[in-house]
């Protein structure tokens, strides 16, 4: 009996079970910037965040690959991590949810341990850990999906 006559939103037995299986560091560089001039450092590191997924229907798993890479900027070096991360369901969900896994749960997910990596390599380097700021997977999600709207608009004209 609902004594708050309030229904309920939904319940978590129909909600697609997803385990993370596993994670893996699929690509890892890491060099001096030759060209670095110490006179006037970049005093923000914003690295390019790359994401791809594939849903894998027959085996019911999502891979999803969280890449952040460094590659411009007057900073005293250049980064490139790739991990991917695998994802399990139980049942294969609806596409707009494995979308919205697959965009922003699952990135999010994988992101300490990038982030983790990314802080590991330049203490090992010399340099000062380099602890990114949390990302907004949400807004990135959104930013991501206005582009491709645009894209497709442009290309339609």
């Amino acid at each position: 009996m609902n004594i708050l006559n309030i229904a309920p939103i939904r319940s978590w037995h129909l909600q697609p079970e997803m385990k993370f299986k596993n994670f893996a560091l699929l690509k890892v560089n890491f060099y001096l910037n030759r060209e670095f001039k110490e006179d006037n450092p970049d005093k923000t590191i914003a690295p390019e965040i790359l994401i791809t997924h594939e849903f894998r229907e027959n085996e019911k798993q999502l891979v999803v690959i969280l890449g952040l890479r460094q590659l411009t900027g007057n900073i005293q070096y250049r980064f490139e991590v790739e991990a991917g991360g695998f994802f399990q369901f139980d049942n294969v969900p609806e596409e707009k949810i494995l979308k919205q896994l697959a965009t922003i749960n699952c990135p999010a997910i994988l992101f300490p341990y990038v982030r983790e990596t990314i802080a590991d390599l330049t203490r090992r380097a010399g340099f000062p850990p380099l602890h990114l700021n949390p990302i907004n997977f949400i807004q990135l999600a959104k930013e991501q999906e206005a582009k491709q709207t645009q894209s497709t608009q442009e290309i339609s004209k």
